[in-house]
């Protein structure tokens, strides 16, 4: 409590919670225009943000951290949990979280038999949107499109199967609008013909399948925090796994390809930061500054992420309105 803290460290910490009061207080105070009937446009979506929001927004940026911070990790933490998987990692937006979860199947790591290579296959939609194809496409590998069932949208496992040949080796497929497809038969084919399933969860956190959540069957899965989708953070996304080479491997491709694996502002958390043997480099390199991908710079802010934590507190209630929103219309 702020009265139990030494007299500086009091001081900031009331001079903290009341920017945040005040930031609370002018939210509540901006005017919201009046709904007229048959004259305010309605938009399909978009984002819904409150005081909360707004404070945690401007607690982020009293800290002066511009990348990944405390506010990542909490977002991270939280995004595991609520999908049921072991690790989420967040990046710039749900595009880059699909690029980055096709790109770690190019990895030399990854077994043969399951590693993505030029003029490889990856089974997709026909008909969706264009960043689920397109890291397909960047990794030179062949997309091969099958149809949508038209009563649901989704993809067709019938077709998926017969599409299976010698040169696939991933099924990469979004839940149309939300609405999951059917991922239980796509699983079991996944597992059947040894492919790896990537889930594109950008229209569906929250939606189940077979009581358990979208993103929880395949090896990788993505999510999108675009004003659209169901919690934002403006521009913003997630890959989800539970595998460990893979959770390796999104950070280092996400990271610049960089091998290391310590926090933003860390340093030799692996306590042989210059005891390693690598590839031909001399022992002792510094592993912190050896590249072993062709990777990006990814990062999610703290700041947008602190928009995260507050955000996905509101999940089951803009879930279950979206709901509501649905019944109400059908």
């Amino acid at each position: 409590m702020p009265d139990q803290l030494p007299s500086a460290d009091r001081k900031t910490a009331v001079s903290r919670d009341e920017i945040l009061d005040l930031c609370r207080t002018w939210h509540a105070q901006q005017a919201k225009p009046a709904f007229v009937p048959g004259e305010t446009y309605i938009p399909p979506s978009g984002k819904v943000l409150d005081a909360d929001d707004l404070a945690h927004l401007v607690d982020a940026s009293l800290d002066m951290w511009l990348t990944a911070g405390r506010f990542a990790r909490e977002f991270e933490a939280q995004l595991a949990q609520r999908f049921g998987v072991k690790r989420a990692h967040l990046t710039v937006s749900g595009s880059a979280a699909n690029l980055l979860a096709v790109s770690v199947l190019t990895s030399p790591t990854i077994p043969e038999d399951r590693r993505l290579m030029p003029g490889d296959e990856v089974i997709t939609a026909g008909c969706g949107f264009p960043t689920t194809v397109a890291p397909i496409v960047q990794n030179r590998a062949v997309p091969v499109f099958v149809d949508m069932i038209l009563e649901t949208g989704n993809i067709d496992p019938a077709q998926v199967e017969a599409a299976i040949g010698p040169k696939t080796k991933a099924i990469m497929v979004a839940h149309t609008l939300g609405n999951p497809f059917e991922v239980g038969k796509l699983a079991a084919l996944a597992n059947k013909h040894n492919l790896t399933l990537i889930e594109d969860c950008c229209d569906a956190f929250g939606a189940t399948a077979h009581g358990k959540g979208v993103g929880t069957f395949g090896d990788l899965a993505t999510v999108s925090f675009y004003p659209a989708h169901h919690i934002t953070t403006g521009e913003g996304g997630a890959v989800m796994t539970n595998g460990i080479r893979h959770s390796r491997l999104i950070e280092c491709f996400r990271d610049w390809g960089r091998d290391c694996y310590c926090d933003p502002g860390k340093d030799n958390t692996c306590g042989k930061r210059f005891d390693w043997q690598l590839g031909e480099l001399p022992f002792g390199y510094d592993h912190k500054y050896t590249y072993s991908h062709l990777g990006y710079n990814m990062k999610m802010s703290d700041m947008q992420a602190a928009i995260g934590v507050s955000q996905i507190r509101k999940l089951d209630q803009f879930v279950a309105r979206r709901r509501e929103n649905f019944a109400e219309l059908k």
